[in-house]
């Protein structure tokens, strides 16, 4: 036996095994070893990140949901353009208790809807610098989307005779109606966002419901909503404005009572129910337990809120309008640690 195989037959040292143990640890992974512990880096999800995943902002949703609105809406100029045409101007108006009992002023529905864009300025000043506008924006395109979906159905199947003799009401026709003059009301009273005070609304018969009253009292709901409760003064204002606006409306004749009645009903029972839902997990699912599921716009209010994972906190930003992308999360790409490489 020579002497290099005589060598190679020899037993490692215990000093050598160690030091052939620690040279292919450092050479395969770029870990730390502290004796027998192995440090491990984890990096940890930026709070943005994971606010931003928490609440994203589906700008496709929120597109959708406008178009779902203004659909309505043309739904219920349309159906206020053939009401016009199936009252009876000879009718006199129908007994009210309240308006019976109350002066009138012919200048109070101004007023009233002075009052309306007032209010509508201040929920569209919360929604817009709102950091998760884009969520606020959805839920209240569906619930006005209903309202005015529903108005469109009650103003035209029960047709009342006005409330005010002395309304200026636009020349009603001496044949059918036809589908282009209908869409030239639309058009026109579109043009006058639905308002009497600046003379683009001059047709008559929209009475159940009250749309002034629903839009005073959804201003106020979404106010005090997704504001905090430290701005009290701010909601105990606007509770003022929607009041002093139904009041002022009711002493123009613009609407009866009951019309009053129905659209606080309609529209805080939708507001209360749509709330609901979205609030609470187990009405987002199909259950013998859940009634709301019954409703016919439930699968409309869960896929708006599908992705949505917890009450939107009240937070405020200004708007970045450069910003717009319709991904709704944005991915980063990360260096790939080696160390997951074992």
């Amino acid at each position: 036996m020579d002497e290099n195989e005589f060598h190679q037959r020899q037993p490692l040292l215990s000093g050598d095994l160690e030091d052939l143990e620690e040279h292919n640890l450092t050479s395969i992974s770029p870990r730390v070893r502290n004796g027998s512990a192995v440090k491990i880096e984890i990096e940890m999800p930026s709070c943005e990140r994971l606010e931003g995943t928490k609440f994203p902002k589906e700008r496709w949703k929120t597109c959708c949901a406008i178009i779902f609105v203004i659909i309505n809406f043309i739904f219920t100029t349309a159906s206020l353009s053939i009401t016009h045409e199936l009252r009876n101007p000879a009718l006199p108006p129908l007994p009210d208790l309240v308006l019976d009992h109350l002066p009138y002023h012919k200048g109070a529905l101004d007023v009233s809807e002075i009052l309306i864009m007032i209010a509508t300025i201040v929920a569209a000043l919360v929604v817009v610098f709102h950091k998760h506008r884009c969520i606020l924006i959805r839920r209240i395109c569906v619930i006005v989307g209903l309202l005015y979906g529903y108005r469109a159905i009650t103003m035209i199947v029960t047709v009342l005779p006005s409330a005010n003799k002395e309304y200026h009401c636009d020349v009603q026709l001496n044949h059918t109606i036809s589908t282009g003059e209908v869409v030239h009301r639309v058009l026109k009273i579109m043009s006058g966002f639905g308002l009497s005070i600046n003379g683009q609304h001059i047709y008559c018969g929209d009475f159940i419901f009250s749309g002034h009253t629903m839009i005073l009292i959804l201003c106020y709901l979404i106010i005090v909503e997704y504001t905090p409760v430290s701005l009290w003064l701010l909601h105990w204002l606007l509770w003022l404005v929607a009041l002093s606006g139904v009041s002022m409306l009711m002493i123009s004749r613009g609407h009866y009572t009951i019309d009053v009645i129905i659209a606080y009903f309609v529209t805080t029972r939708l507001w209360y129910m749509h709330n609901a839902i979205i609030a609470n997990r187990h009405f987002q699912q199909r259950a013998s337990t859940n009634h709301l599921g019954r409703l016919w716009w439930w699968r409309l209010a869960v896929w708006f809120e599908d992705n949505v994972k917890g009450p939107v906190p009240a937070q405020f930003e200004f708007p970045n309008p450069w910003s717009f992308s319709f991904n709704s999360v944005t991915t980063k790409s990360r260096a790939r640690d080696p160390a997951r490489d074992i």
